[in-house]
């Protein structure tokens, strides 16, 4: 899927699983809480994805071993909690799109939302924590292609927290498809 609407910033193409629905002006209690459960869900990611292991073979001991030991056996069993809950969650279908810290593209099948419209996207970016992201958004463009109905939404209601750990985020994520891709 090629980008073709002008995403501001940085943006990282992905196929995830991923599900709009038409949403009025959300209530100020809603918001909160998607924001809190964004917030939390991001920063989780954060930390279980910066835990590298070093290599096994290396025998050295001390208290920073330890912790290193311990960090990797929380991580492997938040990783197997995870994998428990993703078997018991029902996702919606996977869409290639682009994700940046101010919307989405992607393109779906009918119905589509309508240009102007306020909707509520839920995406699980990580298999790691299956939980989705759940931000409000206002469809910007469509577009109507051979496979689909092109869509761009912008999102709305992001507080300053949650505009900065989307975009480090995202951030990383397209890092990470940068230096995978020159590998």
């Amino acid at each position: 899927m090629e980008k073709i609407f002008a995403l501001d910033g940085v943006s990282f193409h992905a196929t995830l699983p991923m599900i709009w629905r038409a949403k009025s002006e959300p209530s100020d209690d809603d918001i909160a809480i998607w924001m809190y459960d964004n917030f939390t869900l991001l920063r989780a990611l954060a930390t279980i994805e910066a835990f590298q292991p070093e290599n096994d073979g290396d025998s050295a001991t001390g208290p920073g071993k330890t912790l290193q030991r311990l960090e990797f056996k929380i991580d492997l069993t938040l990783n197997l909690i995870a994998r428990l809950l993703a078997q018991s969650i029902v996702l919606p279908p996977a869409h290639p799109l682009f994700l940046s810290a101010d919307g989405m593209e992607w393109i779906c099948g009918e119905p589509a939302p309508a240009q102007g419209e306020d909707i509520l996207i839920s995406t699980f970016i990580s298999p790691k924590l299956p939980q989705p992201l759940v931000l409000p958004a206002r469809v910007a463009e469509v577009r109507k292609e051979q496979d689909g109905t092109r869509i761009y939404a912008t999102f709305t209601h992001l507080n300053e927290e949650m505009r900065d750990w989307l975009s480090r985020t995202v951030f990383r994520y397209h890092r990470r498809a940068i230096h995978t891709h020159h590998r």
